[in-house]
């Protein structure tokens, strides 16, 4: 796979699954049916299509003007790492919090793992204290 392919698809991934409002379809089209997905907030990790629609899902509720955006990335053969920063505001559940209404800004790493053109692995890698704080904080402002 080429690298602009590869580039192309983890793009894909943060702007219209993750960025995008409810776009959940596009994980049919972007991964392969046995994903897994490692992350520090998810101690099991994320198992298929259908489970990591879930939990995009409540990504959505609990920032529903979320921005996933790529800062920079290096491809070499079917992997690529992507240093990411996550941006939103605390409007709804998450994480079995109510929404404070507080910002979020996360940054971290995922290294993807593509076969057959579709996104087969995903690791994340960043600080949970960046979006816990903001979730567990009372609301901010008075």
């Amino acid at each position: 796979m080429s690298t602009d392919v590869s580039r192309a698809l983890v793009h894909r991934y943060y702007d219209e699954f993750f960025s995008a409002p409810d776009n959940l379809d596009i994980a049919d089209e972007i991964f392969t049916p046995d994903i897994v997905f490692h992350n520090p907030i998810s101690p099991d990790g994320i198992h298929g299509i259908e489970e990591y629609k879930q939990f995009a899902l409540r990504w959505y509720r609990g920032f529903p003007d979320r921005k996933f955006t790529v800062d920079d990335d290096i491809v070499e053969g079917n992997r690529i790492a992507a240093k990411f920063t996550i941006t939103g505001t605390h409007l709804g559940e998450f994480g079995g919090h109510e929404p404070t209404g507080n910002p979020i800004t996360v940054r971290g790493m995922n290294i993807f793992i593509i076969e057959n053109q579709r996104i087969k692995d995903v690791e994340a890698f960043f600080d949970s204290v960046q979006l816990s704080k903001p979730i567990s904080d009372p609301p901010r402002g008075g």
